[in-house]
């Protein structure tokens, strides 16, 4: 069984087509896809709501992520700049480790757990 942690917040775009991609809560406290790499985030997008809708996302636990590149299991990952989990480099954000390994565009499993940034 998996636990995970959501929290709830307004789409202030469209997320509609952006489902297990990685969002952040912008400057009008509500999600919006991460579009900076290695940089801090809120969590991954377990939904699809359009602008104004009810965006779920994944905080802490067990969720899918889109791949930014090439992912092997057990790799630090961090948030690319269109919103998908690449392999974490130095000095990066780490929002948590690949549990499976994918190509590029491919969903995988992700231990959600907001590390910190890597040294």
């Amino acid at each position: 069984m998996s636990n995970r942690t959501f929290i709830s917040m307004v789409a202030n775009e469209d997320l509609s087509s952006m489902q297990y991609k990685i969002v952040y809560v912008d400057g009008n406290n509500g999600a919006k896809l991460r579009a900076a790499q290695g940089v801090g985030v809120l969590g991954v997008l377990n939904n699809k709501p359009q602008s104004g809708e009810h965006a779920s996302v994944v905080v802490a636990g067990l969720t899918r992520c889109v791949a930014g590149g090439t992912v092997t299991a057990g790799s630090w990952i961090t948030c690319s700049a269109s919103g998908t989990g690449i392999t974490v480099s130095s000095g990066e954000y780490i929002l948590g480790k690949s549990i499976t390994g994918v190509a590029s565009g491919s969903n995988f499993q992700m231990l959600v757990q907001h590390n910190g940034y890597r040294g």
